[in-house]
């Protein structure tokens, strides 16, 4: 019997962790697209590398909110085509991603300045109101399959402890 009280405790402990009633709620974000502009100058059309750098970037950013738990990636209806700030406009993709249940859409763009420097410029929009909530300008070095993943990481972690989108209201 002396036993079976503290075993108690640490089941319900667990249940109690572990209910979804009780867990975080999770707010629905979208992410846009990201824009791609190369100031860089280089003579070598590097067009094909960069959409395709540009895709996996945005593939990895959103497998790294979604996987952080604490975030609800939702899909836009024009995510297969451009889908960007640009096009069709950070107004049409606020009301997508309202429509698609987000409360928050990431719209971005990435700069190449040079072959050493690019930047990913970031902002998080509440879709009610079409307001940033927060938002970053990152710099990283090298222009390589590795560098672009380093840097879709560190601005996931940038969204995920700096915007604080899952404590932010509905």
């Amino acid at each position: 019997m002396k036993m079976l009280a503290p075993c108690a405790a640490i089941v319900l402990g667990t249940v109690l962790a572990t209910s979804p009633a009780l867990s975080e709620p999770r707010n629905a974000v979208a992410v846009a697209n990201f824009d791609f502009l190369d100031t860089s100058g280089e003579v070598r059309d590097q067009k094909a590398e960069h959409d395709r750098r540009l895709k996996e970037l945005l593939d990895y950013l959103r497998q790294q909110l979604s996987g952080s738990g604490k975030l609800d990636i939702v899909d836009l209806p024009c995510q297969s085509s451009q889908c960007t700030a640009t096009d069709p406009g950070f107004e049409k993709l606020s009301e997508q991603a309202k429509q698609a249940g987000a409360h928050f859409v990431i719209i971005g763009i990435v700069k190449k300045t040079s072959t050493l420097i690019g930047w990913i410029e970031y902002s998080v929009l509440n879709v009610v109101d079409q307001r940033a909530v927060c938002g970053e300008l990152i710099s990283y070095r090298d222009d390589t399959d590795e560098s672009w993943r380093r840097a879709a990481k560190f601005s996931a972690g940038q969204i995920l402890n700096r915007c604080k989108l899952a404590a932010q209201g509905r």
